[in-house]
């Protein structure tokens, strides 16, 4: 017993284990000796955090795009007491008559009341009504039909009226009221027929479509995955395994989300990353796992020491892929948007769920099957079972080294013409154009904007706070001021209480004289009520169509650059997307610093290497600039539609989708360079050069995350039958780029790379007791007279005995 447990605390020249390999080694012994209890802990605790957070989609919000400290949302509430802004919803109430009719506008007005009486309700505006007191009493009020701007809520032919509805409090209580108003006010209202639209319609569609086209993908995903996971695995029983670490950590991660939106909004997006990434490391970690531990017992290992080093070298690999994944998503907390913060604690979650299942899991799982079947491979004869120098992978490699130059250069310019059109990018917000053609509220959307351009244009809503042009020089410096805004580039027209604008000059004068027209004195008293306020005097700015075009980026920029009276706040969603630049481009740097640095410092840690950790950060910038110039080739472009199923193209890319994606692709090409040089570490100790080293590395690391990235791909190509094409944009481009790693940055640019630095990848200027007692077992440099008795026979025999 004592010399069991001194050889568990060794290797095998009797140096010290680092720490890592004697925390791993003690987790293996205890998943291994109490396998049963393990494994019944482990369904207990999924089948708890399943009940826990069976409830979490209901609490989930899609929002979070703006903080809260922004400008904009200042301005946003302040709109509130204006009763103005951005409507929440739109309802169009059609009729085959006129909607001046007498039952029409009886009609209408029972449809305003009810909505009024709402108490998600915040205000609302109607063709019949005008805006709406905000009293008990409930009486109407306002300048009715004959002002210019109800005017505006008609259509031309006559048979269109609008209802401007605006909700109170955040995306938590406007998902319950919108739950309530939809179905009570749209459909057959009398001799009205009501269609809904507008931002919050839009976002509730988005949200419930999303969670049907990810139910769709795993429909049609399901049969693939489980064909490719018996290939990987070789047997029904581990390719079982995966499926439950994943169903763990998704699980897992579930009842976490659950608990934080009792303490913050957690956005819907991280259910979706939650289940992406909780499959994608259940299968890199439980394949890593099991591959090793056959290539132990095609050595002649027994069952046990087997088990024992699977959890040393495999082991070693999923606890750094875990830290440098999880360094990553940390890196999302530095963005003030709970849209990203909790996509993080989502990712996170998952991550150390994932890993940790695998780690305990496995070795318990392959202890209770038995030598027999946890080693059985249905497909042995099928994969490579000779020298790693007989396999296609080294072959590979070894023709990529003997022309490095060359194949570095024509990689380098294949990425970087791949990356070309990312020149153009424009960013913007996703609106219901993401969503199906055939969608109600699209469908709506584009009668809106036939029939009411000047509503459905976007507009610029410029509070200045505190201030009210009541005196006669306070109304000349405002109409000096609406007359600048109004001459603006993009500018369509500006009310405010001094009157209307359009073009430099006022078309119609406010404060209307007693015997002026009766539309100008209605006019008027609509704009004296509604611009003034407590809060300050409100100026609105109709701008261009597209509220995230960059027309209208470029007019909120030149509105916020206009003198005022006073310090303009802008609100609106072309002021809110300039916010949210504002706020990733001030964040984008510190987020940055931090995820390279910390991945910096575990890759040098694992590899003790200080080239190796720069190389790996450099190859996937290159994949994933790359990547991004192909999302927007096809999605901000337009092109390969009938591949990817047919979508609306808006001319500009949602801002924080590619985010998301970059963050999946990013994780993942770690997960794989991990891999790799955990591999090619192993062969280096062995004492073969840089060049051996990295082509055995290769043919056992190759097989591995191919596979890994075939299922994962199935995974997300299954997404283009979804309807939203954000969707749709984020499986299409992270499946581009771990298509991109898989079968060019690793198997071809790294091997080119490594060749080209030779003795540099392995300078590390620790020395190796140092770097033991750190915790690190990768090794530095070496040569054909180390000990190699520390690499797995299997590993000089032959090539790995998992994925083919």
């Amino acid at each position: 017993m004592r010399q069991r447990r001194r050889s568990a605390g060794t290797v095998r020249d009797g140096a010290p284990l680092p720490a890592l390999d004697r925390a791993l080694a003690a987790v293996g012994r205890l998943a291994v000796r109490r396998r049963g209890a393990v494994l019944l802990l482990a369904a207990c605790l999924a089948a708890l955090c399943a009940v826990l957070g069976h409830s979490v989609s209901t609490r989930l919000v899609n929002g979070g795009f703006v903080p809260g400290s922004a400008p904009s949302a200042r301005a946003h509430a302040d709109m509130a007491s204006f009763g103005g802004g951005a409507p929440d919803l739109v309802l169009l109430a059609r009729t085959s008559a006129s909607v001046d009719g007498t039952a029409e506008r009886r009609a209408g007005l029972r449809l305003v009341s009810r909505l009024r009486a709402d108490g998600g309700v915040r205000d609302v505006d109607s063709y019949w009504t005008g805006e709406l007191p905000r009293s008990p009493s409930g009486r109407a009020g306002g300048g009715g039909p004959a002002s210019l701007l109800r005017q505006e809520l008609r259509s031309a032919d006559g048979h269109t009226a609008l209802v401007l509805v605006r909700l109170r409090g955040g995306a938590t209580e406007a998902r319950g009221t919108l739950a309530r108003l939809i179905p009570e006010a749209t459909g057959s209202q009398g001799p009205l027929t009501v269609r809904v639209t507008g931002q919050a319609a839009a976002l509730e569609d988005l949200q419930e479509q999303s969670q049907q086209d990810l139910r769709t993908a795993e429909t049609v995903a399901a049969p693939a995955v489980l064909l490719l996971l018996l290939w990987a695995f070789g047997s029904l029983w581990a390719a079982l395994l995966p499926l439950a670490v994943g169903g763990l950590a998704v699980a897992g991660a579930t009842a976490v989300l659950t608990a934080l939106t009792t303490v913050t909004p957690v956005s819907v997006f991280a259910l979706n990353l939650t289940t992406a990434v909780g499959l994608a490391m259940a299968v890199d970690y439980s394949l890593f796992l099991v591959v090793r531990y056959r290539q132990e017992r095609a050595a002649g290992t027994p069952h046990d020491e087997a088990l024992a080093r699977m959890m040393r070298y495999g082991g070693r690999t999923v606890a750094v892929s875990a830290a440098v994944v999880g360094a990553a998503l940390t890196g999302l907390l530095i963005f003030p948007l709970y849209f990203l913060r909790s996509l993080a604690w989502a990712g996170l979650a998952v991550v150390a769920l994932a890993a940790a299942g695998a780690l305990f899991a496995v070795p318990a799982a392959l202890s209770l099957l038995g030598a027999e079947r946890a080693g059985r491979d249905w497909f042995a004869r099928r994969r490579h079972r000779g020298a790693p120098e007989e396999g296609r992978w080294f072959r590979l490699a070894c023709a990529v080294m003997r022309r490095p130059v060359l194949v570095t250069a024509a990689a380098v310019v294949f990425l970087g013409t791949l990356a070309l059109p990312f020149h153009g990018v424009h960013f913007g917000l996703s609106d219901e154009r993401v969503l199906p053609r055939s969608a109600p509220v699209v469908q709506a959307a584009r009668s809106l904007r036939a029939g009411f351009p000047a509503v459905a244009g976007s507009e610029i809503d410029v509070v200045l706070p505190h201030w009210r042009g009541e005196t006669p020089a306070g109304r000349r410096e405002l109409d000096v001021y609406a007359r600048r805004l109004s001459a603006l580039p993009g500018a369509h027209g500006v009310r405010t209480t001094t009157g209307l604008y359009a073009e430099g000059r006022r078309v119609l004068a406010c404060p209307a004289p007693s015997r002026a027209p009766v539309v100008q004195r209605a006019t008027c008293a609509d704009l004296l009520g509604r611009h003034t306020s407590t809060t300050g005097t409100w100026v609105a700015v109709s701008g261009p169509n597209a509220p995230y075009g960059v027309a209208s980026i470029r007019l909120v920029h030149a509105v916020r650059g206009t003198a005022a009276p006073v310090a303009a706040r802008p609100a609106g969603p072309a002021a809110e997307l300039a916010d949210l630049k504002k706020v990733l481009v001030e964040r984008m740097p510190y987020a940055a610093t931090f995820v390279v640095l910390i991945t910096l410092l575990l890759l040098a840690l694992f590899t003790r290497s200080v080239f190796l950790p720069a190389k790996a950060l450099v190859m996937n910038t290159l994949s994933l600039t790359a990547t991004l110039g192909g999302m927007v080739w096809i999605f901000q472009d337009g092109h390969l539609r009938a591949l990817v199923g047919h979508f609306t193209v808006t001319g500009t890319t949602d801002l924080l989708t590619p985010v998301v994606a970059m963050c999946l692709a990013f994780g993942l090409s770690m997960d794989y360079e991990v891999l790799l040089l955990s591999c090619i570490g192993e062969a280096r100790l062995g004492g073969r050069d840089t060049v051996r080293a990295t082509a055995v590395g290769l043919q056992s690391a190759a097989p591995l995350f191919v596979a890994s990235a075939a299922v994962v791909v199935v995974v997300l190509l299954a997404l283009v039958f979804a309807g939203i094409t954000v969707i749709k944009l984020i499986g299409v481009t992270v499946a581009l780029s771990l298509v991109i790693d898989a079968l060019l940055i690793r198997p071809v640019l790294v091997p080119a790379v490594m060749a080209l630095a030779g003795p540099a990848n392995w300078w590390w200027p620790l020395g190796r007791r140092a770097a033991a007692h750190a915790g690190v077992a990768v090794p530095g440099p070496a040569t054909a007279s180390d000990n190699g008795s520390q690499v797995p026979a299997a590993l000089d025999r032959r090539g790995p005995g998992g994925a083919g």
